[in-house]
């Protein structure tokens, strides 16, 4: 993506060959909705951005995903991935708008995809709530640090 231009009903992405794409808002752009991942061991989100609608009514979604490698704009039917969609029930501190102005500013940005500091999670909630954090990876890293402190706790009782 090389700009956009946003507008309160629609917004147009122009391309990096100099095309454009124009997306029509509606009652859920700007909200963030999420899927299940696949192949993980526990019920991790991966939300996205959803962005509006195309001239044929076909949904779009902002979200950072690994196998892309940054943040970027996919249909609705890739984002889902064959699975359902839900709707995050935590209301997002920016308004809509700003929430999609964010979001393709982070794309045009063009940082790469990073497990631990800047998956999709943080993507999301840098244009949801201005913050860059993943809920999933604090509770993995929390988990691994308690484990590794009861471990020595263990140890240490055994040896003493």
């Amino acid at each position: 993506m090389k700009n956009f231009y946003l507008y309160d009903t629609h917004v147009i992405v122009v391309n990096n060959d100099g095309s454009t794409r124009t997306f029509y808002f509606n009652t859920n752009s700007g909200k963030v909705y999420y899927r299940y991942k696949t192949g993980t061991i526990s019920e991790v989100k991966h939300p996205g951005i959803f962005l509006g609608v195309d001239y044929n009514g076909i949904g779009y979604f902002l979200h950072n995903h690994y196998h892309y490698g940054k943040a970027h704009i996919t249909t609705e039917k890739v984002f889902a991935k064959g699975q359902s969609i839900y709707l995050y029930s935590e209301k997002c501190s920016n308004a809509p708008l700003k929430v999609i102005e964010i979001g393709l500013n982070e794309i045009m940005r063009g940082e790469s995809y990073k497990p631990l500091t800047y998956n999709c999670q943080t993507y999301t909630n840098s244009a949801c709530h201005n913050q860059r954090i993943s809920a999933d990876v604090e509770k993995w890293v929390g988990g691994i640090v308690m484990g590794s402190l009861a471990l020595l706790l263990i140890s240490a009782v055994v040896d003493g």
